[in-house]
Parts: structure tokens; sequence; C-alpha cells
């Protein structure tokens, strides 16, 4: 068998660095990327339904499944994201985050923004 002659230098170029946030709760995941844009989706829709807090994500989830996301987060750490209420006679209800929802969110995103930073001067090192 005759080995192919790398050429390290020309395939340097190629490689990046790449990496993924979470929390993690008493060992727990409990926000990633795409649960913490349905909590951001539901505190710009403040107040509003789950349903057009769904209408205006760029991650489509359906009614269902964003529920289950919010029950997950609420049984890994005791404490439920958001606040509902019942509508008025058209029936329907709101839905917010509270200030753990706001907590956790505010909190994935700076970890984000610094993972972001650090990858960057990472991957614009020589």
């Amino acid at each position: 068998m005759i080995e192919k002659e790398l050429n390290i230098e020309s395939l340097k170029s190629k490689i990046s660095v790449g990496a993924k946030a979470w929390l993690v709760f008493d060992g727990k995941s409990v926000l990633g990327s795409g649960w913490a844009k349905l909590l951001e989706n539901i505190d710009k829709n403040n107040g509003g339904s789950l349903t057009s807090a769904l209408d205006i994500a760029p991650k489509k989830y359906s009614y269902k499944y964003a529920w289950n996301i919010l029950k997950r987060i609420e049984e890994r750490t005791g404490i439920s994201p958001v606040d509902t209420g019942k509508g008025g006679p058209g029936g329907g209800g709101w839905i917010r985050l509270n200030d753990w929802g706001k907590y956790l969110l505010e909190t994935f995103k700076k970890i984000e923004r610094k993972l972001s930073s650090i990858i960057k001067e990472i991957n614009t090192e020589e």
C-alpha cells in the first residue's frame, strides 16, 4: 500500500474550533441554544400566547413540543421558567417568562457571548 504524502500545512487552514454551550442544573442539562430561543421568543412576546410566541420563532416547534420543553426545564430545576394565565371570554391564555426563566435565558446568553468571543479569538490566531 502506497501512503499518500500529507501536506499538513495546506490542511491547517481547514481546521477551526467550534463549541456548543448549555446550562446544567444539579447535573442535568436544562438549556441549550434551541430551548433558549424558545424562552427568548416567549420573552419577546411578553404576555401573549404560546402559539404567537412560536409564530415569531425562526426554529418552528409544535405547541405540544414547546410545552414539553418548558415542563422538562421545570422537572429538572424544580421551578417553572414561565408564568401562565387563562385568557378572556374567547379562551386562550397568556405566557411570560418569570424571574427564573429570565435568569436562565440571560445566563445562557452571557455564556454564549463569551464562548463566541473565545472561539473567534482562537480561530483568528496563527
